[in-house]
C-alpha cells in the first residue's frame, strides 16, 4: 500500500543502540549477551553497567559515528557490541582497533597489568563476512597454532552472521542462541502494532520486551526520523567510499598506462595487458600528448626567461 510507512528492525544500528544501549533496558542487554555468548548456569552474566549509554543528542551532533554499545559486567569483564549491516573493507580492522582500545583503556596511570580484564567484541552482521564458512558464530582469540594453548583472558572476537541461520528451520527446534539470531534478523516482521512473535519465542526471557521496544520506536515520529536519517547517512557514506575507491583505481590505471607509453609499448600490447577499450586508450593518449606539449611549452618559456634580463616577482 502506497501510504504504508516503512518499518525498521534491529538491523538498523540506531534502533539496536536505542534498545540495548540504555540503562533502563540493561536486563534486555544481559539477555542478549547470555544468548549470543551461549552462557549457561553460573557462567551467565547477572549484572552490567553500560559505559556509553544511548543518547539522541549525541546522534544529532554526529550522524556518522559508530553506534556500538560498550558494557562492563559485575566480574569486571568488558564487552563491545555492534550491529553492522554494510560490508565495509576496513570493518575487521576497525572493530579490532576499538576492541583493543577497550582492553588497553582499562588501566589507569601506574595501575598493574594484572588489573586488565578480558575484552569481548561481538559484531552482529547483516551480511556474509566469511563466505567459505557455514558457522553462524566465528570466534577469534589468541591461540598457539601448534599445541592449541589458548589465552582466553585477553581479547575475544565474535562475528555473528545473521544471514547464516537457515530461515527454514522450525523455531521450536532452535536453540536459545538461534532464536535470538532469528529475532535480530527478522525483527522488522514484528515491528507493526498488531504483529505477534511466534509462541516458541515468547517463552524466551526478554524477547517479548525487545519486540515491544521495536514497536514503540516505530510508532514514535522522532525515532522514526532518526532511524531514517541513520539509514540514509550510511547509504551516502557507502556511495562516497565507493566513488573514492573507483577514482583511486582509475588514477592507478592511468599511471600504469602512461608508464607503458613512456616505455614504448604498442597500442595492441596496452589494450591486451590492461583490458581497456580503444576509446579509453585514445583519450589517455590524447591527454598524454597534450601534457607533453604543455611541458615543452613551459620548458621553452623557462629557458627564455633564464637567458633574458626579465625577472618575475611573486608577491
Amino acid at each position: 500500500m502506497e501510504n504504508e510507512e516503512k518499518l525498521y528492525g534491529l538491523t538498523n544500528d540506531f534502533l539496536f543502540k536505542a534498545v540495548f544501549g540504555q540503562e533502563s533496558n540493561k536486563k534486555l542487554t544481559i539477555c542478549l549477551l547470555n544468548a549470543l555468548l551461549q552462557l549457561e548456569g553460573q557462567k551467565q552474566i547477572e549484572e552490567i553497567e553500560i559505559l556509553n549509554p544511548f543518547s539522541v543528542q549525541n546522534y544529532k551532533e554526529d550522524k556518522l559515528s559508530v553506534l556500538d554499545t560498550r558494557v562492563k559486567d559485575a566480574a569486571g569483564n568488558y564487552y563491545n557490541i555492534e550491529m553492522q549491516v554494510r560490508n565495509e573493507d576496513d570493518f575487521i580492522k576497525r572493530f579490532s582497533y576499538y576492541l583493543s582500545r577497550l582492553y588497553s583503556g582499562q588501566l589507569h596511570k601506574k595501575a598493574p597489568y594484572n588489573d586488565l580484564r578480558p575484552a569481548v567484541g561481538i559484531a552482529i552482521l547483516g551480511y556474509d563476512l566469511f563466505p567459505l564458512s557455514n558457522r553462524i558464530d566465528e570466534q577469534f582469540l589468541f591461540k598457539n597454532q601448534e599445541n592449541n594453548i589458548v589465552l582466553d583472558d585477553i581479547m575475544i572476537m565474535h562475528f555473528i552472521g545473521l544471514t547464516k541461520l537457515s530461515q527454514n528451520k522450525p523455531i521450536k527446534n532452535m536453540t536459545r542462541f538461534e532464536k535470538w539470531v532469528y529475532l535480530l534478523y527478522n525483527s522488522k516482521k514484528y515491528a507493526s502494532k498488531d504483529s505477534k512473535i511466534p509462541s516458541e519465542m515468547e517463552s524466551e526471557i526478554g524477547m517479548t520486551q525487545v519486540v515491544d521496544c521495536v514497536k514503540k520506536s516505530n510508532a514514535d515520529k522522532e525515532m522514526r526520523a532518526r532511524m531514517e536519517d541513520r539509514e540514509n547517512s550510511l547509504i551516502a557514506l557507502s556511495l562516497m567510499r565507493g566513488s573514492s575507491y573507483r577514482k583511486g583505481i582509475e588514477e592507478g590505471r592511468k599511471k600504469i598506462i602512461k608508464n607503458m607509453l613512456s616505455k614504448g609499448k604498442s597500442k595492441a600490447e596496452i589494450l591486451e595487458l590492461t583490458g581497456i577499450s580503444e576509446d579509453e586508450y585514445e583519450k589517455l593518449v590524447k591527454w598524454n600528448f597534450r601534457t607533453i606539449i604543455l611541458f615543452l611549452l613551459l620548458l621553452k618559456i623557462y629557458r627564455a626567461i633564464k637567458n633574458s634580463s626579465i625577472y618575475f616577482f611573486v608577491l
